[in-house]
């Protein structure tokens, strides 16, 4: 009986993941990455067997050009135990206490997506009354462990209840480079509308689909992101629960991404409808497989640059260890025999292995006696900090997707 009804129930998924959740529109195949992990789930040697792995497609719709994956990977399994923390990455950091200073000392404040307090530990230090709430039970009792009150648990319609009857309701709700997470971003909103105060405003922060396909950044795709949105997408889906974004800026997180600020007073804007437009004219020359093509190009390309730095004899490593290290890995077939190792700055990584390839996960100290001649930089946007400590090695860094020299 069981199984019949999980026959039905998928059946019923992949029928709804073949619509887009923003505008209701048919989506069709934007590019098929293969047999794919979790890429942050990091397995031990002898834990390999109950590693996660599926084919990852992407969907795109054709009316408002979000991206979605085929199907959505079982959340509860996914966050049970998670491997990113923010706090290590310096450009972050300054990033959301930049995020701190813009809000009012007198604001109440809930934090979606809190992960270790990254954004808590600034606005509390202001002065602000401000609270997370994360699902993942291990980082966010890293955050209570520091004072930062966290509640473990997804932004659901009960612990919206809950929190609204501890806490109230709230001036600012921030979700940064996690909307795109959700298994239901409709409930999602529904829930937000219930605890956002009526002249409160929402900061969404969102990696911008657009700058991925532009940039040809086919590994910012993996089971962890369900959604990816452009401009149009968050428009229609907000607008659907009478939110309306007020203003768009472009901020440096994660390769390019957006902030939107949306709030329940309508008011349109001359300057979000002309992006809406540009939008459409891009991504109607970059369909008809395109993408796909690109994609498999680069991902050739720096498999056969691995593969002849080898056989030169040169020492060739990985710095960076972040989801997309998985996403590239996996699609180009690269293991260790091409990376024999790379270095990741979160404790919490280190001494594991990569998501699927199973490329053993080290700390920085590991190069004191090792002398790359080659330093793949996986987590590019931080590459200054990086350079800040590889620079005493005389090796040569590049950007692997796509595969760029960085001076």
């Amino acid at each position: 009986m069981n199984f019949y009804f999980n026959l039905v129930l998928n059946s019923l998924l992949d029928l709804k993941m073949k619509f887009c959740s923003c505008c209701g529109e048919k989506k069709s195949v934007f590019i098929d990455l293969g047999n794919q992990p979790y890429a942050n789930k990091y397995p031990l040697l002898n834990n390999l067997q109950k590693e996660f792995l599926n084919n990852l497609t992407i969907l795109i719709c054709e009316n408002c050009f979000s991206c979605s994956t085929k199907s959505i990977a079982p959340r509860d399994e996914m966050f049970e135990e998670y491997f990113y923390l923010s706090s290590v990455n310096k450009e972050l950091v300054s990033h959301f206490d930049d995020l701190a200073k813009m809000i009012p000392k007198e604001s109440n404040v809930l934090d979606i997506g809190s992960n270790d307090g990254i954004l808590l530990k600034p606005l509390i230090e202001k002065g602000i009354n401000a609270i997370g709430i994360d699902p993942s039970a291990n980082v966010g009792e890293l955050a209570n462990k520091k004072g930062l009150k966290t509640i473990i648990g997804f932004f659901d319609e009960k612990n919206t209840k809950k929190i609204i009857n501890e806490y109230g309701r709230f001036d600012y709700v921030i979700a940064s480079s996690i909307f795109t997470h959700v298994e239901d971003p409709n409930s999602f909103i529904s829930n937000l509308v219930e605890i956002l105060e009526d002249d409160g405003t929402f900061i969404l922060e969102i990696e911008y689909i657009r700058n991925i396909v532009s940039n040809i950044e086919f590994e910012r795709f993996y089971f962890d992101r369900p959604f990816y949105y452009s401009i149009k997408g968050i428009q229609k889906i907000f607008e659907k629960y009478n939110l309306f974004i007020q203003k768009i800026e472009e901020i440096n997180p994660h390769g390019g991404s957006l902030r939107f600020y949306i709030s329940k007073l309508k008011k349109t804007s001359d300057k979000i409808e002309e992006l809406i437009k540009s939008e459409s004219n891009f991504f109607k020359s970059n369909l008809n497989n395109k993408f796909q093509k690109l994609a498999r190009n680069e991902a050739d390309k720096l498999k056969k640059f691995l593969k002849n730095a080898k056989n030169e004899g040169k020492k060739v490593i990985g710095f960076g260890c972040p989801a997309r290290f998985s996403t590239i890995t996996n699609f180009a077939n690269i293991d260790s025999e091409l990376l024999p190792f790379v270095i990741d700055d979160s404790p919490i990584k280190q001494g594991k292995l990569s998501p699927g390839k199973h490329i053993p996960i080290v700390s920085r100290n590991f190069l004191k006696d090792f002398e790359p001649d080659v330093i793949m930089v996986f987590a590019y946007e931080y590459f200054n900090s990086i350079y800040e400590f590889t620079s005493q090695f005389s090796a040569e860094h590049f950007k692997p997707i796509p595969l760029t020299k960085l001076d």
